[in-house]
């Protein structure tokens, strides 16, 4: 019997001194945080993006936090379906997951980014400065989505006859119309330029209509895009000739729609004498250049122009014609039917006058270069200039 009790003492005794052992002290609140950014292509496949939000430890009690996106330059309802809510770890638990759904098309857009907010923790912390995380969406599709809005031509015009035109109505670049320039052309085409130019469907194709020339960054300061010219298959001497294009802008593009003498292979450049029907200089987005360049040698050379603006617009924004009027011996410029500068023989300062002779055209978009700059962080890739169509009156 001493001996029973001398157990049951013992027992109580254990007991008494473990009073309390099955209750812990609850643990230090975690950092609650974004486990990493994300970038998708924006297709079928990744039509939702799931992105990690993390506890730094396991907590004894349930952790609360808030979540919702933020637009960057991609858009609620345009690029993604804009999402908010709470979540929920339950104790123990150290991961849940944001979905966020794409608005997904098969439209070239420039890649775009938004953001995923957290605020308002409970039982946790955010650490200071570090709230959100962006999500990326790339995008590699190449059909473009443009309006047809902007200024058009006259479809004729009085004691004039349309002896050529393209309208890019067909499938496919017609090469009875335009070649190509192909590389990265001497000294980067005279002008420092750094964009390679190719015959890819990636850089120039026709679609709803419309010619696209497309200019793309495919490493660090290396670009692709294109050059068509119809040089040997359209050449003309005098006439109207309308361009009606949307150009694209950013710091180091360069977009041109221009001529050269037919005579370019024999008497070389500039005496074969060159027509910029426009040029525009992509970090002045509502400006464009008219101007011509002559002269007997390289690099003693001749060039007046002018230039017209429609600020506060862009002329990315909506199409617009470009044109010239050329007669034997002078050579007007307009933009919407509207002269801004005028070229004649009184004006070669000594030279010969170049332009009674045929000439070619060139649409291009040029990427760098002396007189536009070099692309910088602000320049978005990729860009594009749609021409709408080419048209010759005689």
């Amino acid at each position: 019997m001493n001996r029973m009790m001398g157990l049951f003492m013992g027992g109580v005794l254990f007991l008494s001194s473990c009073e309390g052992c099955g209750d812990s002290e609850p643990s230090s609140p975690p950092e609650i945080r974004w486990a990493n950014s994300v970038s998708v292509f924006e297709t079928v496949d990744f039509a939702e993006i799931d992105v990690e939000v993390v506890l730094s430890s396991i907590h004894t009690e349930t952790v609360t936090v808030d979540f919702e996106t933020v637009p960057g330059t991609a858009l609620e309802g345009e690029d993604y379906v804009g999402t908010s809510g709470t979540l929920v770890f339950a104790p123990g638990e150290l991961s849940q997951t944001v979905s966020v759904s794409l608005v997904v098309d098969a439209y070239l857009e420039s890649d775009e980014q938004f953001e995923l907010s957290l605020s308002n923790p409970v039982n946790a912390y955010i650490k200071v400065g570090e709230p959100t995380v962006s999500v990326g969406i790339r995008n590699d599709d190449n059909l473009i989505f443009i309006s047809d809005e902007g200024y058009e031509a006259a479809d004729s015009y009085e004691g004039m006859n349309l002896v050529w035109s393209d309208e890019f109505e067909d499938t496919q670049i017609d090469l009875t119309n335009w070649t190509y320039d192909l590389g990265n052309g001497s000294g980067g085409w005279g002008n420092n330029e750094q964009q390679t130019y190719t015959n890819s469907l990636n850089n120039s194709f026709v679609a709803d209509g419309k010619l696209f020339i497309k200019a793309e960054k495919v490493g660090e300061n290396a670009f692709t895009s294109a050059r068509l010219k119809s040089q040997g298959l359209q050449e003309f001497q005098y006439g109207r000739i309308d361009v009606r294009a949307l150009l694209p802008k950013g710091q180091g593009i360069w977009p041109a729609i221009w001529m050269l003498g037919s005579n370019h292979p024999t008497a070389g450049w500039p005496a074969c004498g060159e027509i910029d029907i426009m040029e525009l200089l992509g970090h002045l987005p509502g400006t464009v250049h008219g101007t011509a360049h002559w002269g007997a040698d390289w690099p003693s050379w001749n060039h007046q122009g002018s230039s017209t603006s429609i600020y506060p617009d862009h002329f990315d924004g909506e199409f617009h014609v470009f044109s010239v009027d050329w007669t034997e011996n002078e050579i007007h410029f307009l933009m919407d039917d509207s002269q801004y500068f005028t070229i004649n023989t009184s004006m070669m300062n000594g030279q010969p006058y170049p332009f009674n002779n045929p000439f070619f055209f060139i649409l291009n978009v040029a990427v760098g270069g002396n007189w536009p700059g070099y692309p910088d962080e602000s320049t978005t890739f990729p860009v594009f200039m749609a021409v709408d169509y080419v048209r010759v009156y005689q």
